[in-house]
């Protein structure tokens, strides 16, 4: 009972759990983001990455990934297997029907990307839950934030590199929701940490057509441009 009057307090006044700490800290650098959390948010551990889980928008804000030669060279092979995930509370829970609502505008698009997760099948199978979803223009899922994904895994093949990574949603006010309160992000965002020298890339872009798809390095920013996006502290140094 204690515990359960703790995590009550915690999302009360805004303080955001701190299991991806203590529990899979092999995602993060310096650990969580400082954040507003809201009444709902969860913190999801996965065996290939993490979540920041918002409750009002049923989508994730934050996706800690750890990228190596490891984790994208496995033999698992992509299964289109979109679901719930269980570990969200109901009332916080995307689901298909809110998907399909959405149209052929926009994909179910990876934050930690199938690419990132080839180690087995149980963890191919785990990046697609919906709460490693965002309700993402199609033609930007496909295109540009493709392309980023592919660079950074080249990054990640050259030798003694690897890379801690970030991705989410930004839901600026009056973004669109559609569905049964699944929110659509307005911008979206990645940040990519090199392990040994922690150089940081941040990338910040429109949930729109990049046009050409070529043109995502343009969308690189500076780190503070991220955060002041986002509203979270990352704790890089930078």
């Amino acid at each position: 009972m204690k515990k359960l009057l703790a995590l009550a307090l915690l999302a009360f006044t805004g303080v955001v759990y701190a299991q991806i700490n203590q529990q899979c800290p092999q995602f993060t650098v310096n650990g969580t983001p400082q954040y507003q959390a809201r009444p709902g948010d969860q913190e999801l551990c996965k065996t290939n990455y993490a979540v920041i889980h918002r409750c009002d928008v049923k989508a994730a804000v934050a996706v800690f990934e750890h990228l190596t030669v490891a984790s994208m060279s496995g033999p698992a092979k992509r299964k289109d297997n979109f679901r719930p995930d269980p570990a969200v509370a109901p009332e916080c829970q995307a689901s298909l029907a809110d998907y399909a609502t959405v149209g052929k505008t926009h994909d179910r698009g990876h934050l930690s990307p199938a690419g990132n997760n080839t180690i087995n099948d149980q963890v191919m199978s785990e990046s697609f839950f919906l709460s490693n979803m965002l309700a993402q223009n199609a033609n930007n899922n496909r295109g540009g934030w493709r392309l980023l994904e592919a660079a950074e895994r080249q990054w990640a093949t050259a030798p003694g590199t690897d890379f801690y990574i970030i991705s989410g949603g930004i839901f600026d006010q009056g973004h669109p929701v559609t569905g049964n309160g699944l929110g659509i992000p307005t911008r979206l965002y990645k940040i990519i940490i090199e392990k040994n020298s922690r150089q940081v890339q941040a990338y910040l872009m429109p949930n729109a057509p990049i046009t050409p798809a070529t043109d995502w390095p343009r969308y690189q920013v500076p780190m503070a441009a991220i955060e002041q996006a986002t509203g979270m502290q990352f704790n890089l140094g930078q």
